[in-house]
């Protein structure tokens, strides 16, 4: 039996991962965002902006690791169908697994925020926001937490920065102007 040189084997594996890298993460530090967000920024026809907003979510969801991926959908699967405290359970494991993946802290927050877990949810808001400051559905989260709990000011600010990603929001200009009347009533 013939032994191969560890040099040789080391120049073997070497090779390799230049041909055949590791794949890559797709969600928020995937280069193709920035694009993405340029065109949902600057684009006025609404099926542009559709077709954009869908491609960010599809990379955001993207963790680029199968193990991730399949607790991902496995837990949407259980939040369709009523299962929260399984989705939540699921969630976590995701972000235990893969902390630096900011669409399981997301969905995590989602997923409290029907439990009405209003505090945990702005946590793993907070956490998605540090990972993906442009995260559009992590912020329109917020805003309704915070208008919820009557924290006008804040929710307005939200719902501004909201505007400043995804200018063509439908709902965040009347929610604005809606939290506006309600924080003047609370002045007076």
């Amino acid at each position: 039996m013939k032994i191969i040189p560890l040099r040789l084997i080391i120049q073997l594996v070497l090779g390799m991962a230049l041909f055949f890298p590791a794949p890559s993460f797709s969600d928020q530090t995937d280069a193709r965002l920035d694009e993405l967000f340029t065109t949902l920024q600057s684009s006025e026809n609404s099926g542009v902006l559709e077709e954009t907003e869908v491609h960010i979510w599809a990379i955001w969801f993207e963790s680029g690791r199968a193990e991730i991926d399949s607790l991902m959908e496995e837990a949407g699967v259980a939040v369709q169908s009523g299962q929260l405290a399984q989705a939540e359970n699921l969630y976590s494991r995701v972000i235990k697994m893969a902390p630096g993946f900011s669409e399981g802290w997301n969905r995590r927050a989602t997923v409290r925020y029907y439990q009405q877990d209003y505090s945990g949810s702005i946590k793993d808001i907070q956490q998605t926001l540090s990972l993906e400051p442009r995260h559009f559905g992590a912020i329109w989260g917020l805003g309704m937490i915070l208008g919820r709990d009557r924290d006008f000011s804040g929710a307005i600010t939200a719902f501004e920065r909201l505007l400043e990603i995804k200018p063509n929001s439908r709902d965040a200009k009347p929610r604005i102007e809606l939290l506006k009347q309600e924080l003047n009533k609370s002045s007076v």
